[in-house]
């Protein structure tokens, strides 16, 4: 059953005093992002990647002993119509194409403008660089059979330790102030989050946020069942309305989706405005109303469906190799 406005309000209200944890949470993110001073030392140790959206650099600390590595992943933001004024004002152009009425230039921005946004992940694991590094992917049409022969096996292979920071989460021994909403319910329960790609807190657009769910039981889209429809149902409604009581975002402006493959393997949902298109194609999003859908018509839909999708050569790399070894992707993908 669906959660009461009431209900949700109440919830939302006790666990962040109205916006206290999402003030706490945005005054992180800024004091996060202008660690100049952490980042004077520094030291680059190539290019993983480079978009016309983003840089991700790999790199170490001088002042770490053990040198462990850093993922730095430079972004841009969106633009502030309130800082055109001074865009314009401060832009310098240098002309690189001219052709009758078009013309191209290269512009040098003031400082006082909008700045980038600075993510690090540090200590970074070699599967966050291989996350972050330029690399081909390949698409991959799973049936029930390739999924029990590889897929699965891999998944169960993956140490728990991977995923103790969600249950970190989940037992409230970390970003517990990030919380937006939470039910406890064991089975049809979940905390909501925002999610770090949701850089601006002041841009609504740019919303971004993660729902949980507190069954272990469910690492992906292939271990949903018709038994899972009612957290389904409450993951939406309730995340729907504590957005709308929280920021004051429609529900018709977000984007709900679900990963497979995901980045891991503990069954989460994504909230993501509509505006925002990374991780929302073909062949990596599945949208939530059409898996309550499928599951509503039948109950071991995902047990039994093929699904196509795209891996990594890096990113999904013992994955991938996998495939290989059953001669699904080409030795080159290795």
């Amino acid at each position: 059953m669906a959660p009461s406005t009431a209900a949700v309000a109440a919830a939302v209200a006790v666990l962040s005093t109205s916006a206290l944890a999402f003030t706490l949470w945005t005054k992180a993110q800024v004091l996060y992002g202008r660690g100049s001073k952490r980042l004077q030392d520094f030291r680059l140790t190539r290019v993983l990647k480079v978009t016309e959206r983003e840089v991700s650099l790999l790199g170490t600390f001088a002042t770490d002993e053990r040198q462990r590595p850093a993922v730095l992943t430079i972004q841009k933001t969106a633009f502030d119509t309130t800082e055109l004024a001074a865009l314009l004002h401060n832009l310098s152009l240098h002309q690189i194409l001219q052709n009758d009425i078009y013309s191209t230039y290269l512009g040098d921005v003031s400082r006082s403008v909008r700045p980038f946004k600075v993510n690090l992940i540090y200590p970074a694991t070699e599967t966050h660089i291989r996350k972050h590094t330029d690399q081909a992917f390949h698409m991959v049409t799973e049936t029930k059979a390739l999924y029990e022969q590889v897929t699965r096996p891999y998944i169960e292979s993956i140490p728990a330790e991977k995923i103790e920071w969600v249950y970190n989460i989940l037992e409230h021994k970390t970003e517990s102030e990030r919380i937006v909403y939470e039910d406890t319910h064991p089975t049809n329960g979940f905390i909501l989050l925002p999610d770090f790609k949701w850089s601006d807190p002041s841009n609504l657009e740019s919303v971004y946020c993660l729902a949980i769910v507190n069954d272990r039981s469910i690492r992906s889209l292939r271990d949903l069942r018709g038994s899972h429809v009612p957290l389904l149902k409450n993951v939406r409604d309730a995340s729907l309305l504590a957005l709308k009581t929280q920021f004051g975002v429609e529900p018709t402006s977000f984007r709900i989706y679900v990963h497979y493959q995901p980045t891991y393997y503990h069954f989460h949902v994504h909230f993501s405005h509509v505006k925002i298109t990374d991780g929302t194609h073909t062949g990596k999003a599945v949208l939530l109303e059409d898996i309550i859908y499928n599951l509503s018509q039948d109950a071991a839909y995902y047990e039994e469906a093929t699904l196509s999708y795209a891996v990594g050569e890096l990113q999904h790399k013992p994955l991938v190799d996998r495939f290989v070894e059953h001669g699904i992707l080409p030795k080159k993908a290795q």
